[in-house]
């Protein structure tokens, strides 16, 4: 059995170094959104799940881990690599599947079953819907990774509100519950 890799704290007011730059500006481009959409989606949950979370194509730079849900309306399963960042205890995560006309099915199913685990850890999903809240988290989004602005600008365009999620420990949401 591979020993998980307790899920980093990630600070969205945090500077970036030269590296973490370079990735970015590499995934916003038309050749980085293509790998990422079709190398990256389809293997980083097994290379996070084989390396214990200790390895992914991200290469530690834009944070990332394993978003395991249940299917919507299969109620099977479901695990994909999402980026993702903290508001205090909570974990925040952007359904902007790379600015295309749909949300990803992750969120459909976060909002049928909002219990999942992410990188290993359990916890309860909530549609950010407050329009304040919802830009001030969409702002430090921005700040964690440029390209999620872009994805903005795009699905605004074609009328299309991207959903954030907030991911609440499930022992915290157990007790506010």
């Amino acid at each position: 059995m591979v020993r998980r890799v307790p899920l980093r704290y990630i600070d969205p007011t945090r500077r970036h170094g030269r590296l973490y730059k370079l990735s970015e500006r590499f995934g916003r481009t038309r050749a980085g959104q293509a790998f990422a959409r079709h190398v990256v989606v389809r293997s980083d949950p097994w290379l996070d799940r084989v390396t214990g979370g200790r390895l992914t194509w991200q290469l530690g730079l834009i944070p990332s881990a394993t978003l395991e849900t249940t299917g919507a309306r299969s109620g099977l399963p479901r695990a994909v690599q999402i980026a993702y960042f903290h508001d205090g205890r909570d974990v925040v995560v952007v359904a902007s599947n790379f600015g295309g006309t749909r949300n990803p099915q992750w969120s459909r199913n976060l909002i049928a079953h909002p219990e999942c685990e992410f990188g290993g850890e359990g916890f309860v999903a909530t549609e950010v819907t407050a329009p304040e809240e919802y830009e001030r988290l969409y702002a430090l989004a921005v700040q964690v990774y440029a390209g999620w602005g872009d994805y903005r600008a795009k699905t605004t365009k074609i009328g299309r509100r991207i959903p954030v999620f907030r991911l609440e420990p499930r022992q915290s949401a157990r007790r506010a519950g």
